[in-house]
């Protein structure tokens, strides 16, 4: 607190402090210095009056501090102020700033009180974790192993990161300057060969979607609209999109340049200037007008690369948060810090090491994109969609990443028609042939049962059977009896003893035969394999434990859909899968990872057919190609911009054999090939 606002140390105290600031109330000369107080600005001056024990109420100016750093703690630091680039002063009070960029000691005692308040603000977030050990300790035996296997790259990541930081200085500057002209803030990227732009990424816009998305992470602003400002593919009118529902598409570059001015620049120069990230997320989400927020986030990234996740989703961000942190009403930004900083702490991240920051992004979005295989509220999960979308390459490798690379805890298999009750749960099988020249039938396990069998022996583990096809079997026969036990509700608890339940375990069809091998073996235990539970008094019974988790795989264009009947569909959470556009973006690359000049006219060009398909031939969502069938287009375009003959072979070699058998289930053969040219048409309209 400081004196009146009229009196000079007050009016410098009300003026000169920001949010944010970190302030060191000592007293004493420079080499006797006691040091009381430490902590960061939380609110700005307000004017206020206070009774003092030993004076008069005086009017004073007070801010609050918060993540405060007190007078024992300050002396461990043995702060030493000798040749502080303030000097000395015989004004008390004296308000001075120290320049750890200009004076060495000023850095050591910066460095040593900013460590103080890192760590205090650590200490408050670390509390509020709701995790326990068992959950941390797993989450830091998945990031060791993540970790471990990525290794290999952290120096390029490192480097690619540090480039990255420079060429944003680059905007940043001109932001600050105010010198950065609407052409370097939205352009078309075939500008980038013959103009006089030499910026990084060709345009801010640019720069922030697509330069930075593998170092920093993908943040998408929707439609190119979304930016406020698009500059349109004739090279002269612009887009402005003036609100949620105001929307002009040819404007002049003179209307382009004025609302550049007077509303995107404003934007730019504010979270660029704001140091304060609870003031940036609030001003981001209050935001009125300006659609591509995660465009904005990903600048605020960039400003603090260590200190948010280089992740963009709200969905994302949330459920990290509601993994870690009981649920609070706070910006995505906080959030984002908050998670940050925790799992720096636990995961033992090196901040100074920029690939690993970077690592510890994709480490966590990897660990939120793969709950939804794992669960606990919905142990039972099918993954639906187009041919195409990724299903069966997503699940592979998230049960992967969840199990650490142990194949023993997961089990992959694919149905078909032929698959039954006998190969899924138990049945009897031939085994070979007597000497007498007539087939030996033994009972054996099924790889449902087995699977089961093995994750009760280790119930504190989780475990995933995974079925791919899953709709290509007759389902009720396949899981018989046992269908009841994958509800929630019936599932056994291995660790409880629960074997009175009747309905956590129960008897089936061939329960009898086995509990008779049983007893007539009983010197040998050669069948007790065969029995998931033997319960004296009930004999054997079958249940499915607790810790496994069943996903299924299909393509909802196969029309045995219909072999889901009701009883069904209701156990399981369906999860779509559509065409992953930015997948198209991310991964097709011209030869040594080089981006196509036309690729968002290509993506482009992939929505229009989809929606072709989806709409105009009636077919339904579907039908539409998932992003594996796109991205071939690597292996045709062999030059830098993809060309009108480039499509037509992607259509034919890749697109069209499918389509053709899309087209047969719903028009009649002498209409097909009018409908392909047609689907070839509107693909390859926009290309010359």
């Amino acid at each position: 607190m400081g004196y009146k606002s009229y009196e000079s140390f007050g009016e410098t105290f009300k003026n000169k402090i920001d949010v944010g600031d970190i302030i060191l109330i000592a007293q004493g000369s420079n080499n006797n210095k006691t040091s009381y107080l430490c902590g960061s600005v939380c609110s700005v001056a307000i004017n206020e009056s206070i009774n003092f024990e030993k004076y008069e109420t005086k009017d004073v100016q007070s801010i609050q501090l918060t993540d405060c750093v007190y007078k024992e703690e300050l002396e461990n630091l043995i702060l030493d102020f000798t040749d502080c680039a303030y000097g000395e002063s015989s004004q008390i009070p004296s308000l001075y700033q120290l320049y750890p960029l200009k004076n060495l000691n000023d850095k050591r005692i910066t460095d040593a009180l900013d460590n103080q308040i890192i760590k205090k603000r650590i200490e408050k977030i670390m509390d509020k974790i709701k995790i326990t050990k068992d959950e941390k300790d797993q989450i830091i035996k998945l990031w060791c192993k993540y970790k471990g296997d990525n290794g290999q790259i952290v120096n390029q990541l490192t480097k690619d990161y540090d480039l990255l930081i420079d060429d944003w200085v680059k905007y940043k500057v001109k932001i600050e300057n105010d010198t950065l002209e609407l052409k370097e803030y939205t352009n078309i990227l075939k500008n980038s060969e013959n103009s006089e732009i030499k910026l990084p990424g060709t345009y801010l816009c640019n720069f922030l979607e697509r330069t930075t998305s593998e170092i920093f992470g993908s943040s998408k602003p929707g439609y190119a609209s979304n930016f406020g400002i698009k500059l349109n593919k004739d090279n002269i009118t612009y887009t402005i999109k003036y609100d949620s529902k105001n929307i002009q598409e040819n404007e002049s570059k003179v209307t382009a340049e004025d609302y550049y001015k007077n509303n995107i620049k404003k934007i730019l120069k504010f979270l660029i200037e704001e140091n304060n990230l609870n003031e940036i997320g609030n001003y981001i989400e209050n935001l009125k007008g300006y659609q591509a927020k995660q465009i904005l986030m990903k600048m605020i990234v960039l400003r603090f690369p260590t200190d948010l996740l280089h992740i963009y989703s709200s969905k994302n961000i949330d459920d990290l948060f509601s993994l870690f942190f009981e649920d609070e009403d706070l910006t995505k930004t906080i959030k984002s810090n908050m998670i940050c900083s925790a799992a720096k702490n636990f995961l033992n991240v090196d901040i100074n090491n920029h690939g690993e920051i970077v690592l510890m992004s994709r480490f966590l979005f990897e660990l939120i994109s793969t709950k939804a295989i794992a669960d606990d509220d919905n142990p039972n999960i099918i993954f639906y969609g187009a041919p195409g979308t990724g299903k069966t390459f997503f699940v592979k490798n998230s049960i992967k990443f969840l199990c650490n690379g142990d194949s023993s805890k997961y089990e992959i298999v694919q149905f078909h028609p032929s698959f039954s009750y006998e190969d899924f749960i138990e049945g009897i099988k031939p085994k070979g042939i007597s000497e007498n020249g007539s087939i030996n039938f033994e009972l054996v396990n099924g790889v449902f049962k087995n699977f089961c069998i093995k994750a009760k022996s280790n119930p504190n583990e989780k475990y995933y059977f995974i079925v791919d096809e899953i709709n290509r079997a007759n389902l009720s026969s396949v899981f018989g009896e046992t269908l009841s036990l994958l509800e929630k509700d019936y599932r056994h608890n291995p660790n409880e003893n629960n074997t009175d339940s009747d309905i956590q375990l129960l008897k089936t069809q061939y329960s009898p035969l086995i509990e008779k091998l049983i007893k007539e073996n009983k010197n040998t235990n050669k069948y007790d394999k065969l029995a998931y539970e033997y319960i004296e008094n009930k004999g054997v019974m079958f249940g499915i434990p607790n810790n496994v988790y069943f996903i299924g795989m299909m393509n909802d264009v196969d029309k045995s859909i219909d072999t889901f009947d009701l009883a069904l569909r209701r156990r399981f959470k369906w999860i779509r899968t559509e065409c992953d556009y930015s997948v198209i973006e991310a991964t097709t690359k011209f030869k040594d990872k080089a981006e196509y000049t036309n690729i968002i006219e290509y993506i482009d060009a992939c929505k229009e057919l989809n929606k072709f398909i989806s709409n105009t031939l009636n077919l339904g969502k579907s039908y539409e190609f998932g992003h594996s069938f796109f991205m071939n287009i690597s292996k045709i375009a062999k030059r830098k911009t993809i060309s009108k003959a480039n499509i037509e072979n992607l259509f034919h070699l890749y697109l069209e054999p499918t389509l053709k058998e899309y087209l047969r289930s719903e028009y009649p053969e002498d209409k097909i090939k009018e409908q392909l040219d047609s689907s070839l048409t509107k693909f390859e309209e926009n290309f010359k």
